[in-house]
């Protein structure tokens, strides 16, 4: 390992918790607490709402139910921020209107934000069309890492949680490797394991000799990761097979992870709307909170 090459440390300044007020955005608090008292970071909370679609109406009637949702918006807005300050958290409230992905960017962008913390509960279809059945299209176009907790998230995130354990499963491309400065950074800064994970085919095991025919690829983890990560930081590389989101989430679960570590690309809408990606997979049934971050392009 050649230190020259070692990732910088990432900072967390400024953290955008958001949250549609379903109860699954209630988890995300001791989580983001957890990470105040470690980086101590200005935090901001934020609500978008989403006018209703009100075509059969006059403007004047339009323009009363839209003040009446802004005002409900609101008042849930103060009830969450004061759930967030008796964990200690004294957020910032910003409030908007509009498209959840659009709005939240802006937000990212104006307030210079380092880590947005969002939720999700899973469920999918119009009459789901909240902070949760958006999350994917959030991790994949917000401009910031973005910390997602899941549904199933294990009772232990509920107190002050020690990162030890952080899996970064990979597939070895470019973009899979986004998300490996923060991983690198947080493994470094919580003094955990950093352990690497790539997932064979199924069939492939059916091969008697594929453990060893494998064992060049786990080499080939080594040489691509090892230089950019503490040579304090232990580090673990493994090859397994199966369907790659359950692999990851039972590797997950035998490891005990703490944190998961995903470098998404972005993908088209119907794949959104079907929800079938590794990465949301995982999230929608990981017990720990799942970090992903999209390569930085070129505007």
């Amino acid at each position: 390992m050649q230190g020259a090459s070692i990732l910088p440390r990432i900072r967390l300044k400024r953290i955008l918790c958001a949250t549609d007020f379903s109860p699954g955005s209630f988890t995300v608090l001791p989580v983001v607490a957890s990470i105040a008292r470690r980086y101590g970071p200005k935090v901001f909370v934020s609500n978008v709402w989403a006018p209703l679609p009100c075509t059969m109406v006059t403007p004047e009637a339009v323009n009363i139910m839209e003040k009446r949702q802004e005002q409900v918006a609101r008042q849930k807005l103060m009830e969450y921020q004061q759930a967030a300050s008796a964990l200690g958290i004294s957020p910032r409230l910003i409030m908007k209107s509009g498209d959840p992905v659009v709005e939240l960017e802006r937000v990212v962008r104006e307030q210079d934000i380092d880590l947005a913390v969002i939720s999700t509960h899973g469920r999918v279809g119009l009459k789901h069309l909240t902070m949760g059945s958006v999350a994917e299209a959030l991790f994949r176009n917000l401009s910031c890492p973005v910390l997602t907790v899941g549904p199933h998230l294990a009772h232990r995130f509920s107190g002050n949680v020690e990162v030890r354990n952080i899996l970064f499963p990979t597939d070895m491309s470019e973009d899979s490797r986004a998300v490996l400065a923060y991983l690198a950074s947080l493994a470094k800064e919580y003094d955990a394991t950093l352990t690497f994970l790539h997932v064979l085919p199924e069939e492939t095991q059916q091969n008697p000799d594929a453990r060893s025919l494998a064992e060049p690829l786990r080499q080939k983890l080594m040489t691509i990761f090892c230089p950019a990560i503490s040579p304090n930081c232990q580090a673990d590389f493994y090859i397994e097979f199966g369907d790659p989101a359950a692999t990851i989430l039972r590797f997950a679960n035998h490891m005990n992870a703490d944190l998961i570590g995903f470098g998404v690309r972005p993908v088209n809408d119907v794949v959104l709307h079907l929800r079938n990606t590794v990465a949301y997979r995982v999230i929608l049934d990981a017990q720990c909170p799942v970090l992903t971050q999209r390569p930085r392009r070129p505007w």
